[in-house]
């Protein structure tokens, strides 16, 4: 049966939008159904602590609403706007399906329905239930980069029906926002430059200060029939995209099944991606198949388009913290390398966005933000240099030579703004430093903020805007080691031998340095040199195990590193590689940031760094170990955390963070 409603003709009988893809073979997203807890209640703004869902580069995101399994049915929570330290829930809930039964009159109390199910899926968020005879499901998904489909697909389990469906919500009051009709558009303005977006199948829409109502045609349902009603919410930021976005999104109001089947195909490949060649990383991604797409689905909840200052798509820190709505340095490199075999154009994309904020100099900027009036750009320092390893590595999952061609100068740039401004006494060794002279910043260059080697650094100028802490780093020049030998091989593949044989030869050069200046044989560790006394810095961190990851160390000399990391009194915790030895003074993890807690990239290179000298035992164990002990992480819908109590176990800062499931993700 059809039934022509505003223009458009609707088929009756379909089939659903989870039928429409049922051809799936082996693992798919159903096998992995709330992997996360998305359920919560939102009644303010201001509501913390409620994880979402996005896809796709949305600013905005959803959850399941909790009080569905108390009756509030026919809706999810949200969406929650992602704003530079202004991050709101625009609604409790924008969209609320509404089924009314034309022959009695009367809008159906959906509380009273039964067979009740309110499931997070990878990519998608579902709702059923049972009322009337009628067969209700609900799904909500991402279709581009600015949008959301939520739709229901209704169906006639009894004798025939006439029925209206519809949609109302509402926003809360205190947001000041102001709400618009446009043909079968509701525009919701919050500011000048940013409006929310409700597209209808029809422009039967009424409105107060801060509710709506949609209805749809008076529909005649016999037995088995199923119909659809179909809404889309959309986040912009500027009169172009809003006209865009209206027009782009009408087709998912006319037929939502191929967005549905796009978005299904699309998860379930990357989850087969997940799995294959189970068995070879250092943990068993069998054995913790739920944290492995855990931490897929923090990286992809944290995918955000380009947009504003941001002109590039990248991921950032983490949707959940107010403040980690911008891209840093070295977190892109990491998390572009993780999402590189499951989207490589976002992994291109994410270094291509660091590479915008590169300036004249060759300085990459440490971070910015979508609107750079609110935050800035920081360029008082950058980051640790691990672009090279990143741009190679993206590199190999995409094939993309032209995306080598690109990036190639200006890694070369990147790469020798080092030496001239971070190399104090020209010796070959650099040390990390700020452009406005504070040591603060220096420290913060190394992406190890408060680390307690740098408690006695002092800052020394080099020459303007280019300043120095007075210790050479272990972990900076290691990295150094390895981005010449990744420059070289990019060199060879762009047949620029010239370059390749340079960088060959400086890489065993500054390798030998660092075998000669910073191992310590009375101890069996790497540490930070004082710049003109080349005396060790004897604090034990991470930076000591940076050589095995960089492949810079000895055989011999990564022999008794690995002793160290294995010792229970020092590394070996209870959740092992804190980022700081447990038997030091300063030892302190609850509050410690970067004085005890467990990064879990530093744990990844401890792990790889042992694994490549051929302690594969010790490293699998330690992977292992590192991913059993920490509280939620493996078994739990617990969201994954910034860094681990090494004692408690117990996660610490903030949740749902990327470079945790980066690293995770890479060990697989």
């Amino acid at each position: 049966m059809k039934k022509l409603i505003l223009g458009y003709v609707i088929t009756i009988l379909f089939v659903s939008c989870q039928e429409q893809v049922q051809q799936n073979k082996g693992v798919d997203r159903y096998d992995y159904p709330d992997v996360l807890n998305l359920k919560g209640t939102i009644t303010v703004p201001q509501q913390y602590g409620v994880s979402s869902f996005s896809d796709l580069g949305t600013w905005h995101s959803f959850s399941l609403n909790q009080e569905a399994e108390n009756g509030q049915l026919g809706n999810f929570a949200g969406p929650y706007l992602m704003r530079q330290q202004q991050s709101f829930w625009l609604s409790p809930s924008i969209l609320g399906l509404q089924i009314k039964d034309v022959i009695n009159n009367e809008i159906l109390n959906l509380s009273e329905a039964e067979n009740i199910a309110n499931v997070f899926y990878p990519g998608l968020l579902k709702q059923s239930f049972e009322l009337n005879d009628l067969q209700v499901e609900l799904y909500l998904f991402n279709v581009n980069e600015r949008s959301t489909v939520i739709t229901a697909d209704v169906t006639n389990k009894g004798s025939n029906q006439e029925v209206q469906l519809g949609w109302n919500g509402s926003v809360f009051g205190k947001l000041n926002a102001s709400m618009q009709i446009s043909g079968n558009a509701l525009q919701i303005d919050i500011n000048e430059n940013e409006s929310a977006q409700l597209l209808f199948n029809g422009n039967n829409i009424q409105k107060a200060d801060t509710t709506y109502a949609y209805i749809d045609e008076e529909l005649q349902l016999k037995s088995g029939e199923r119909t659809t009603i179909t809404a889309v919410f959309s986040y912009t930021f500027n009169e172009t995209e809003r006209a865009q976005y209206t027009n782009a999104n009408q087709v998912f109001i006319k037929d939502v099944k191929p967005a549905y089947t796009a978005n299904e195909e699309r998860w379930n490949k990357y989850i087969k991606t997940l799995f294959q060649g189970s068995g070879a990383g250092l943990l068993d991604v069998n054995k913790y198949d739920k944290l492995a797409v855990k931490s897929l689905l923090t990286l992809m909840h944290n995918w955000r388009s380009a947009a504003g200052d941001i002109y590039h798509q990248g991921i950032v820190p983490s949707y959940a913290t107010p403040y980690f709505q911008g891209l840093w340095a070295w977190d892109s490199w990491k998390h572009a390398v993780a999402i590189a075999p499951f989207e490589g154009q976002l992994a291109k994309d994410q270094i291509r966005a660091m590479y915008d904020y590169q300036n004249e100099e060759g300085m990459i900027a440490d971070c910015f933000f979508r609107d750079l009036d609110i935050e800035g750009v920081n360029w008082r320092n950058t980051k640790a240099p691990l672009s090279g390893w990143c741009i190679y590595e993206v590199y190999e999952q995409t094939k993309d030579i032209e995306f080598l061609k690109e990036l190639y100068p200006k890694l070369l740039k990147y790469h020798e703004w080092w030496y001239i401004n971070r190399d104090h006494d020209q010796n070959g060794l650099c040390e990390y430093g700020s452009t406005d002279g504070t040591r603060i910043a220096a420290a913060w260059e190394s992406g190890m903020d408060n680390a307690v080697r740098f408690d006695e650094a002092v800052i020394i100028e080099n020459s303007k805007g280019a300043y120095s802490i007075n210790q050479e780093s272990v972990d900076l020049n290691a990295y150094l080691v390895q981005e010449k030998l990744y420059i070289q091989k990019i060199a060879e593949l762009l047949n620029d031998k010239a370059v390749a044989e340079k960088y060959a030869n400086d890489a065993e050069v500054l390798k030998a340095q660092i075998q000669n200046v910073m191992y310590s044989e009375e101890d069996g560790f790497f540490y930070d040199v004082e710049l003109k006394s080349q005396d060790k810095i004897r604090i034990q961190g991470p930076e000591g195990w940076a050589p095995l990851y960089n492949n810079v160390a000895t055989q011999d000399q990564a022999k008794e590193v690995v002793k160290v990391i294995m010792d229970a009194s020092r590394f070996n915790t209870p959740m092992p590689f804190p980022t700081l030895s447990a038997a030091h003074e300063k030892f302190n993890p609850q509050k410690g940031y970067w004085r005890g807690p467990v990064w879990l990239d530093q744990a990844y290179f401890g792990i790889v760094g042992m694994n490549n000298y051929g302690f594969e035992a010790e490293a699998r164990q330690m992977a292992q170990k590192m991913v059993e002990s920490a509280k939620g992480m493996a078994y739990t819908q617990e969201p994954i955390r910034e860094n681990y109590h090494p004692l408690s176990k117990e996660g610490l800062n903030a949740f749902h963070f990327s470079w945790s499931a980066a690293h995770i993700i890479m060990l697989f």
